[in-house]
């Protein structure tokens, strides 16, 4: 079957390594830390405090890179199964966003929304390999 979407198997890899550090850089900012390069006060550079911007386009990137990339096997099952985690992870994400729409007001709705960018890939990503390892595991060697 031929993918033609896909990213290659080993950007899988090379988004899982950058997930791992935006989210230790949003963990730091999170902390009080600031990146001076980045920070609205440095008057060198005209960047207007893009330090969230930043963490935000890191995290979608990898996150896509990640759900995105091809199997080593890309078979039809696979592909049935991307399909299926990728509705499931929809579903899950708008379902999530309508109960806080009717939970949550002002600034930590907000909040939410900024989370609900991130929900659809992250729910997909998990049923797509908890699917995929489940299989594996119960067909014989």
């Amino acid at each position: 079957m031929k993918s033609r979407y896909l990213l290659p198997h080993a950007y899988k890899k090379i988004g899982g390594i950058l997930l791992l550090l935006f989210i230790a850089f949003y963990l730091v900012l999170q902390l009080g830390f600031n990146i001076k390069w980045l920070d609205a006060n440095n008057s060198t550079l005209s960047i207007d405090g893009y330090t969230d911007e930043v963490v935000v386009t890191g995290l979608i990137i990898s996150l896509l890179m990640i759900a995105f990339s091809k199997e080593k096997n890309e078979d039809e099952f696979i592909a049935t199964v991307r399909l299926e985690s990728l509705q499931w992870g929809i579903y899950i994400s708008y379902g999530l966003l309508v109960v806080a729409t009717w939970s949550f007001y002002g600034l930590n709705y907000f909040s939410v929304m900024v989370y609900n960018m991130f929900t659809p890939l992250i729910f997909f990503i998990i049923r797509f390999h908890y699917v995929i390892i489940k299989n594996r595991r119960t067909l014989p060697s």
